[in-house]
């Protein structure tokens, strides 16, 4: 019994310190959370009304490599995930809609597809799986500035301009609530309505992007007029859109990823905390059936005496 009561003393210690910790990391990733959230939605509806422009440009007659519609045969896939786990199922709903996406757009893609990975957990998935990832970055989780950023930016940019892949799409966790993340899908390059586009706007039916983009509308009569030329113009406004849309993504990653780590490290220290409950009740009737155990056998003893 008495190694019993050291057993559960040992447990109840060691139960004691986890909480301790999962509740200091609860701690930290509400605070990287509050930022990140804040910074998220600071930039939201630039990068929406930047979309809805891309969009818009997009269905003109304007001729531009970013709004020229190609052949599906190449195409860069960029995932976005975390460096570290311990924030629930985040990552698993990200890699599992981009098996599901590569599964739907198979029929449509006749050459090769290529990855480029953001964060740790995406990479070794990828590589486990089988799949090419051709640049590897780190998940910027930690308040990521657009200068960080600028190197995967340019990554993805120049190798859709230098012809080496005819389309790019975004896969990542998009903030919704800190109990709630949906991954979303988007065809970032070329700005046109090709199958591949349409296949991505219908796994994501219904998502939070998707209401967000419909808020913010043009006149079906808008012209844009380009001054000196359309080409100059778009030249430096396509990319800069483009890059703004990778960087909107990072942010909603960096605030989906503290969220989730955040509310997964509550509901461990409230499982600790049932588990020290039923540790000490435990505890607490060893050591009184021990006591009654000694109190019966000093009965005994005295009555056998007398």
């Amino acid at each position: 019994m008495a190694r019993s009561l050291r057993d559960i003393r040992r447990k109840i210690k060691a139960v004691k310190s986890t909480r301790q910790v999962t509740k200091a990391m609860e701690l930290v990733a509400a605070s990287k959370m509050r930022r990140a959230v804040q910074n998220a939605h600071l930039l939201r509806q630039y990068a929406i009304g930047a979309w809805k422009i891309l969009r818009h440009i997009g269905s003109t007659n304007v001729d531009h490599p970013f709004l020229r519609e190609r052949t599906i045969k190449d195409v860069l896939v960029v995932v976005l995930t975390s460096d570290r786990g311990l924030c629930g199922s985040l990552n698993t709903h990200v890699l599992r809609a981009t098996d599901k996406y590569l599964a739907r757009a198979k029929g449509l893609v006749s050459g090769k597809t290529d990855f480029v990975a953001v964060g740790r957990k995406g990479q070794q998935y990828l590589a486990r799986v089988g799949q090419k990832v051709v640049a590897a970055f780190p998940a910027y989780s930690n308040h990521p500035k657009f200068r960080d950023v600028i190197p995967l930016m340019r990554f993805v940019v120049d190798a859709f301009k230098k012809g080496e892949y005819d389309h790019v799409v975004l896969i990542y966790p998009h903030f919704i609530s800190a109990l709630v993340q949906e991954t979303e899908i988007k065809v970032l390059l070329p700005l046109t309505s090709d199958a591949l586009q349409k296949l991505a706007f219908t796994m994501m039916e219904g998502g939070k992007l998707q209401a967000e983009v419909s808020t913010i509308d043009f006149d079906e009569k808008t012209e844009f007029l380009f001054e000196p030329s359309a080409g100059e113009v778009l030249d430096v406004i396509l990319p800069q859109l483009t890059e703004i849309q990778i960087y909107q993504a990072i942010l909603e990653a960096a605030a989906s990823e503290h969220s989730a780590r955040m509310v997964a490290m509550r509901n461990a220290s409230d499982n600790a905390s049932e588990i020290l409950d039923g540790l000490t009740l435990t505890y607490n009737q060893t050591r009184q059936a021990n006591i009654t155990g000694e109190l019966a056998e000093l009965s005994a003893g005295a009555a056998a005496l007398g």
